[in-house]
């Protein structure tokens, strides 16, 4: 990097779906990027892309399987080696499963990509995304997702290891749920060194995700090409939602197709936020 006060920008998740647009248009605003996907050659190709758009930039590349902790492992010391600071973490990379998948560390799916995955690169990518002096506070963004409106409470003790798998309205929204709790349980242990953290919520996209895939609802299967959003539409609102300067450069908030929202109150409890850190260090000390 050219100097102190450039900063990467490391976006998870970036060749499909809103993850496509979100680098897009972070590309457009001289963000230089580091695009983290399972796919190398994906990656590759959406960095040969961007360039021939943007040459002014820098753009990387770094492969992770997000289900698996050792390969996340490897790519935050990918990450930690780079030169110069990281100044924001689109932690945009999920899945939505209706069957039971472990990862090799045996936990369930959508925990593992959705949850723990994105926990793991905040607390190994901290003191890379600590800013230098003289520079604005850096900023994490959690994608989490309109189900977790609808769920009453957290259910920690059933995170890894569920007794079934029931897709969106299910499993999916108790890990999206748990994102956006610990969104807002970090919050000020991370103010200590100037990084701020949101979960963001893009609203109901048109992505393959969501209109092609037995995890959804048949209703909302049908629904999804009608009524569900434009990703590059959706896109934009999860770009301006996550500027430093955006909601009073507010941190720990939760934020849903660019307007504040409240978690379910269940959720709001410092002991309970307690119990979910201490499950996904857990997590990882057992994947050690």
């Amino acid at each position: 990097m050219s100097s102190d006060l450039d900063k990467w920008t490391v976006v998870t998740g970036s060749t499909g779906g809103i993850g496509s647009e979100v680098t897009s248009i972070l590309a457009s605003r001289g963000h230089h990027l580091v695009l983290v996907n399972r796919s190398g050659r994906s990656g590759q190709a959406q960095r040969v892309y961007l360039l021939g758009r943007h040459p002014e930039l820098n753009v990387e590349v770094v492969t992770a399987d997000f289900i698996d902790t050792d390969s996340i492992r490897a790519a935050i010391d990918v990450l930690c080696a780079l030169p110069g600071p990281i100044g924001a973490l689109y932690n945009i990379a999920g899945v939505l499963n209706a069957e039971r998948i472990l990862s090799k560390q045996g936990f369930e799916s959508n925990f593992a990509v959705n949850t723990l995955a994105p926990y793991q690169l905040m607390k190994g990518l901290r003191r890379k995304m600590t800013p230098p002096p003289g520079s604005g506070e850096s900023m994490i963004v959690n994608f989490s997702s309109s189900a977790i409106f609808r769920q009453r409470s957290l259910e920690v003790s059933r995170l890894t290891h569920p007794s079934e798998v029931t897709g969106l309205m299910g499993t999916y929204a108790q890990s999206k749920l748990a994102l956006s709790v610990l969104s807002v349980a970090l919050a000020q242990e991370l103010s200590s060194d100037r990084i701020l953290i949101r979960a963001i919520d893009p609203g109901a996209t048109k992505t393959a995700m969501t209109t092609n895939n037995a995890a959804m609802p048949r209703a909302l299967q049908r629904l999804a090409p009608l009524f569900f959003g434009d990703p590059a539409k959706n896109a934009r609102k999860v770009v301006e939602s996550a500027m430093p300067s955006a909601f009073g450069s507010g941190t720990g908030l939760v934020i849903s197709r660019g307007r504040r929202k409240n978690l379910p109150k269940a959720t709001v409890h410092q002991e309970q936020w307690r119990q979910l850190i201490a499950v996904l260090d857990n997590a990882l000390e057992q994947s050690d």
